[in-house]
């Protein structure tokens, strides 16, 4: 009687419908947001990065790139962190690293060519950055 009550307790403790307290929700949230760019999404700071756009060229950066939504980038980095943190999530596309120095195209539109590769120099001559 005590074993078959030790072991309910046992299988209820280690059950993944059990609630989960507060402390471990916090926990598991962090551990979900992994890579350093998705904690500075997480965090909004990627707004560090870029600018809004500003009348009159006074601002800074690259303006009228794509999915921008009116701001511009000094970087390239500042830029792909941009795309990661607001297209990835609505489904739009965005370049992720997939080595160093190599990003894939991710999309789910069926109009473009499936598995795009390019090179860092070859995202920056694209999208005009110069650094």
């Amino acid at each position: 009687m005590i074993v078959a009550s030790s072991l309910i307790l046992a299988a209820f403790l280690e059950s993944p419908l059990r609630p989960v307290p507060p402390t471990e929700q916090v926990q598991v949230q962090v551990q979900a947001v992994g890579s350093p760019s998705r904690a500075m999404c997480a965090k909004n700071d990627y707004r560090t990065l870029s600018q809004p756009g500003v009348a009159g060229g006074k601002s800074q950066g690259i303006a009228s790139l794509p999915f921008a939504m009116g701001r511009r980038f000094a970087t390239l980095d500042s830029y792909l962190l941009h795309l990661e943190c607001h297209a990835q999530p609505v489904d739009s596309p965005w370049w992720k690293q997939i080595r160093p120095g190599i990003y894939k195209h991710m999309t789910t539109a069926t109009n473009v060519p499936k598995d795009e590769i390019a090179t860092r120099a070859e995202l920056m001559k694209r999208f005009g950055f110069s650094r």
